[in-house]
């Protein structure tokens, strides 16, 4: 569902293919979750508080990490 980059890491264009990247498979889930019964807002709305919650448990092991080191 997702492939790689083909652009240089902190260039715009890798940013772009970044974003129509997570744009389509967003796209993708959404769809499907709504074939299986989901509204879209109801699982948009899921999906950012895991990424919020993903964030925040990366955050909390890269202070753990800087505190050790």
């Amino acid at each position: 569902m997702i492939d790689p980059p083909t652009n240089e890491p902190d260039t715009p264009e890798r940013r772009v293919e970044l974003d129509q990247t997570v744009d389509y498979a967003v796209q993708l889930l959404v769809e499907e979750a709504h074939l299986v019964g989901w509204t879209r807002v109801e699982f948009l709305t899921a999906v950012l508080d895991a990424a919020n919650a993903r964030l925040s448990a990366i955050e909390e092991e890269r202070d753990l990490e800087e505190g050790q080191a």
